[in-house]
């Protein structure tokens, strides 16, 4: 029993020896790590501020960020759009079938006046979008006098 008892002390000695040798490599490493994450934030400044001095590059990040935009909202609108035509196509195909008795020029103008609500919906929404781009130079001017951008860049 002692000889046992012997033997899972020497074994934990040497499990917290171990133990100590992975906690001091791993705070070598965090160090290692610090010092480089700091350089890497020193060098990320240096160049932003090259970059902020760079009037086109601002400007094209500037242009590039409101790019995206623009196309998130696109994909947004086709989103709906797609969706209303779907509910559209769902709801008008019972319609549809229940007007057998109507006369083709009844189902023409059904057609034609559903038409009309989807293109006045879709034009509701280019003239919201439409605001919305406008108001972006709007909100931007405070960002174009602190960085010395042109205007016509904004627009």
């Amino acid at each position: 029993l002692q000889a046992d008892v012997a033997k899972v002390v020497e074994t934990q000695t040497s499990l917290e020896r171990q133990l100590e040798l992975i906690e001091t490599h791993q705070k070598e490493v965090d160090k290692a790590l610090q010092s480089m994450e700091e350089e890497a934030e020193r060098i990320f400044q240096d160049e932003r501020v090259l970059l902020r001095e760079d009037e086109a590059a601002s400007a094209r990040d500037i242009m590039y960020e409101q790019g995206e935009v623009v196309e998130n909202e696109l994909q947004h609108m086709t989103e709906q759009v797609k969706s209303i035509i779907q509910t559209m196509n769902s709801t008008q195909g019972g319609e549809l079938e229940a007007t057998d008795t109507m006369a083709p020029f009844d189902v023409a103008v059904r057609i034609l006046d559903n038409q009309l609500r989807s293109l006045m919906w879709i034009d509701e929404k280019a003239n919201e979008f439409s605001n919305r781009i406008q108001r972006l130079p709007n909100n931007s001017t405070a960002a174009e006098r602190d960085s010395g951008i042109p205007r016509f860049w904004l627009s």
